[in-house]
């Protein structure tokens, strides 16, 4: 069996799940040259270990969650660094909140936020070994601390994807309506 290059680590909590289902259907969908897996921490120390399980490749700890979780997961992510980081290993926010305050959101501790729609943005990633530069959607600090923003993720037609990660097992309930219908910025 050959090494991945790439861990995708999902932080994955009952509360966001639809989000990581959707980014796994096009996941599913997307032929890379990057050798990949995806690994799903459901607690503090079950992620941490998928970190450490990961050796030297790439690590991508993906985050998904709303203003009011953020404080709670900035703390989740403080203990995941103190039991398992290096400097193969980037944590990278998207959703609602990563979304709406990119600045706040590295401010916190995430070395990455996505902001918009993560589909594209999750798939040029996965195509680029884990390396932000030149990727849409993205906010970031350069190795000098000067923030780095991408512009607009690309948004793809819903249809593009499924909205379920066949090849994880993984599936969503039907929802017939895209964003907010307030017409939020997300």
């Amino acid at each position: 069996m050959v090494a991945p290059e790439l861990v995708l680590v999902l932080r994955y909590r009952k509360a966001v799940t639809y989000g990581f289902h959707a980014l796994l259907g096009a996941l599913g969908e997307h032929e890379t040259a990057t050798r990949y897996e995806v690994r799903f921490g459901e607690s503090v120390e079950e992620t941490a270990g998928h970190i450490r399980a990961a050796g030297d490749a790439k690590v991508l700890v993906l985050w998904s969650f709303y203003s009011p979780d953020a404080a709670a997961l900035a703390v989740e992510l403080e203990q995941i660094r103190a039991a398992a980081d290096g400097p193969n290993v980037t944590h990278v926010a998207g959703g609602v909140h990563a979304t709406a305050e990119p600045v706040q959101t590295l401010d916190a501790g995430w070395d990455v936020a996505a902001v918009g729609e993560g589909e594209s943005t999750l798939l040029s990633l996965v195509d680029a070994k884990g390396d932000p530069a030149g990727i849409t959607g993205l906010a970031y600090r350069d190795s000098t601390g000067t923030l780095v923003r991408t512009g607009k993720a690309t948004r793809r037609p819903l249809d593009d994807f499924p909205g379920f990660g066949l090849k994880w097992d993984k599936f969503n309930a039907l929802e017939i309506t895209r964003g907010c219908v307030y017409a939020c910025a997300y």
